[in-house]
């Protein structure tokens, strides 16, 4: 009996005498609702904060590949209007002309520069091939806009031929009753740059432009 009445008084000092006390104190309730309350909207809030930042990141992301992309697209487009220029000026364009682009125009003893020279065709010696390879046909630095650079490689010529019924329109460079023209093939290789090294991202574009002799544009 002695026993048992020791283990009756223990177990009204333990845990079951906390557990009344909490149950019968309204104000312990409140207070530990209140926490888990706060610790969710904790975790809602937090976790909201960090999807945002990670959809700005990814819209950042994208809008820098898509501007690096339309800069190099920019490139292939005013190739062949160089391309046409040169063909029919046979020289550069001026920097009036075209103030924010600039040219491979290396020139050795009066000679062409080295862009008409691989339009054109003509022969380059050694220093005029190292000039070549260690520079950029055409590029346009514009900072935090972007940075196009071109490379042409003037690939063949085809000659053509053909008559009205072949060639009614013109747009193989003959007309109606016209002789054999030539259409020169370039290939154009442009390349979009974005953003400030090392974080930066580029675009390559490559493509191919045929040039009608004696046509406006080319395809």
């Amino acid at each position: 009996m002695k026993h048992i009445q020791i283990l009756q008084k223990v177990r009204k000092l333990g845990p079951g005498r906390f557990i009344d006390r909490l149950l019968g104190n309204e104000r312990g309730v409140v207070l530990v609702f209140a926490l888990v309350i706060m610790l969710v909207l904790t975790i809602i809030g937090s976790s909201a904060t960090m999807t945002s930042q990670v959809d700005l990141k990814v819209s950042g992301n994208t809008k820098v590949i898509r501007t690096s992309f339309y800069v190099s697209d920019g490139g292939i487009m005013l190739s062949p209007k160089v391309i046409s220029r040169i063909i029919t000026d046979r020289a550069l364009p001026t920097a009036s002309e075209t103030p924010l682009i600039t040219y491979d125009d290396y020139v050795s003893g009066g000679d062409d520069p080295v862009l008409v020279k691989k339009i054109m065709g003509f022969p380059m010696d050694a220093n005029y091939q190292t000039e070549d390879q260690n520079t950029t046909d055409i590029t346009m630095s514009q900072g935090t806009l972007g940075n196009m650079a071109v490379d042409l490689t003037r690939v063949a010529t085809q000659y053509l031929s053909g008559g009205g019924v072949e060639f009614a329109s013109g747009t193989e460079g003959v007309g109606v009753g016209g002789a054999a023209s030539a259409a020169i093939l370039y290939n154009l290789a442009s390349r979009g740059t974005v953003g400030t090294a090392p974080n930066t991202t580029t675009s390559d574009i490559v493509a191919r432009y045929r040039k009608v002799a004696g046509v406006a544009g080319g395809r």
